[in-house]
């Protein structure tokens, strides 16, 4: 090998490093990963039942009713992995996929660009661009599949028994395959050599992967079901926030994408005949921008596949610019100072899972002193819940409690009872009688959304309800008739039910006591967003800024949360 060659290597060695940790640093999104816990659930649900095809069981407003769970195969992977690992390794999960994915685009881009350094500056833009959106779900794998495609086909020719597989495998992870059937055909398309055989070839493989994709319990349902989704413009489901678009306020957002959704126009440079001369028109590139585009515009959920697609279409273009300005030679030094860039990036967020998982997921939003209390005393029944803490529910009471509703949404619920429900989440006129009329035994919400605290003084100026608990973040009442008859048992010793007395001893302004059991949560769970939080507040509210501060700092260094303040 020569001199040079061996220095090529080391750069690439080093982009490749680089590009591992530049993609790692970005899986730290902060989230309410709120459909986490049922698909975690519906794993321990397939094993406890050992068929494939599922009924609600968790509910009592669809119990009973066929569920289409076309993600079963996620579902037992992630209950797998946390049978083996625990709930908090999944940020573990969720790194591996975000970094093979991307790390699968940059392969692809270099091999179509030509460039290593410009795969990964593109690269980084796409995860850049996805970041906001990638939390612990399954729609992770439509985007590993997505990188996975583009992996096998660009500048390659996969056979259609590999095609296929990845199919089978892909429509049983995630209802994004049907995203990927339309992006094969893109790939397939002989764009370059427009032939009837290259057809004809390409219309027999994106045959073989259409019927490959139909090896799912549910047949051609998963098929019916994203287009009865994307064109039923009557549909509740369709106002949640993941499903607006971007142009809408509410949801998540993406602040590169308003920047990057006017690079598409970059493509008209590969009509100029001298870049034409010397680039290879990717094609595939522009098609699926186009498309993506078109899509991310309509519901903000499909900005990670249009970051994805520009990456592909504009990787060439940057590829020319590098050679031109004969920065491929610096290659080594640039691939330094990327890898230095990754690493400031990625040290000051935490490598051990408890304090990741407790950001990552925001497990402080979710009652978890509430169901431990639950869980003590045995209580069972129906409950309204608030929509985001169904799967969490479902997945700590298997069944025991069932809801009103659940992130499963239009998988196994109805539009009537989602609209209902937005109705009670919102306080509208009726709102007291529909929680009334729906069965409901015991209602859990929080107390500082959904308006909370209003909710809670209206229910009990009906007469009608009882309270039986209060937790750090939720209220349970229960009906009169419904009021457990036993002793209620606390819940278990330890840092949650700390923090429940530490908050509710705030709240009635015994700020010793809330310190005192605050620092208790603390001394077990250093990085507890609401444990710091609390204290911070405190101290603030008596003039004792130093105290603050230092607490403040402290709780940063395990994980540098903006919720933090």
């Amino acid at each position: 090998m020569t001199p040079g060659a061996r220095a090529v290597d080391v750069a690439n060695l080093l982009l490749l490093v680089a590009a591992g940790l530049l993609f790692l640093s970005f899986g730290y999104t902060e989230m309410a990963g709120s459909d986490m816990w049922w698909h975690i659930a519906a794993g321990r649900e397939l094993v406890q039942t050992g068929t494939l095809w599922m009924v609600d069981d968790w509910s009592f407003t669809a119990h009973g009713r066929d569920w289409l769970n076309h993600e079963w195969l996620s579902d037992l992977l992630y209950y797998g992995w946390v049978s083996a690992w625990g709930v908090q390794s999944l940020v573990y999960w969720k790194w591996l996929v975000i970094v093979a994915t991307f790390v699968m685009l940059m392969v692809a881009l270099a091999r179509a660009g030509g460039s290593p350094l410009a795969a990964l500056v593109c690269a980084g833009f796409a995860i850049a661009n996805a970041a906001p959106f990638l939390d612990v779900r399954p729609h992770l794998y439509s985007l590993l599949g997505f990188s996975l495609l583009l992996l096998l086909r660009l500048r390659r020719d996969a056979p259609a028994w590999l095609m296929a597989l990845v199919f089978i495998v892909w429509v049983n992870l995630h209802g994004g395959f049907f995203f990927g059937l339309m992006a094969l055909g893109i790939l397939l398309f002989p764009w370059r050599e427009p032939t009837v055989a290259g057809v004809r070839s390409a219309l027999l493989v994106g045959a073989i992967c259409l019927l490959a994709s139909a090896l799912n319990p549910s047949g051609l349902k998963v098929f019916l079901y994203p287009l009865t989704y994307a064109f039923n413009e009557a549909s509740p489901f369709r106002g949640i926030g993941e499903w607006l678009s971007p142009l809408k306020p509410g949801g998540i957002t993406s602040p590169l994408f308003f920047y990057l959704m006017w690079l598409p126009g970059l493509g008209l440079a590969y009509f100029v005949p001298a870049v034409r001369r010397v680039v290879d028109v990717p094609w595939e590139g522009i098609a699926l921008t186009a498309l993506t585009l078109a899509m991310a515009l309509t519901s903000r959920r499909f900005i990670p596949l249009f970051g994805m697609s520009l990456a592909l279409m504009l990787c060439p273009l940057l590829a020319l610019g590098l050679h031109k300005l004969r920065l491929e030679r610096a290659s080594g030094a640039l691939a330094l100072l990327v890898l230095v860039y990754a690493l400031l990036r990625w040290l000051p967020y935490p490598v051990q899972s408890a304090p990741a998982f407790h950001y990552l997921t925001a497990e402080y939003s979710y009652p978890v002193d509430m169901l431990d209390f639950i869980e003590a005393n045995g209580i069972a029944g129906n409950v309204y819940a608030l929509w985001n803490w169904g799967g969490y529910i479902h997945w700590r009471t298997d069944g025991r409690l069932k809801v009103y509703v659940d992130g499963r949404a239009d998988t196994i619920y109805d539009g009537d009872t989602y609209r209902r429900y937005l109705t009670v989440l919102g306080s509208a006129p009726g709102w007291i009688d529909l929680v009334a009329d729906s069965g409901a035994e015991y209602m859990l919400w929080p107390h500082s959304r959904g308006k909370g605290q209003a909710k809670l003084r209206e229910l009990l100026a009906t007469g009608r309800w009882q309270p039986v608990y209060s937790d750090a973040v939720s209220w349970l009442l229960a009906r009169t008739e419904a009021v457990p008859a036993a002793a209620l048992q606390p819940s278990p010793p330890g840092p949650w039910r700390d923090l429940s007395i530490a908050t509710n001893s705030h709240w009635a302004r015994d700020s010793a006591k809330a310190i005192r059991h605050a620092q208790a949560v603390r001394a077990v769970m250093p990085w507890h967003k609401d444990a710091c939080q609390l204290l911070v507040d405190i101290y603030r509210g008596r003039g004792e800024q130093v105290e603050a501060e230092q607490i403040l700092a402290d709780c940063r260094s395990y994980f540098p949360s903006a919720f933090l303040r």
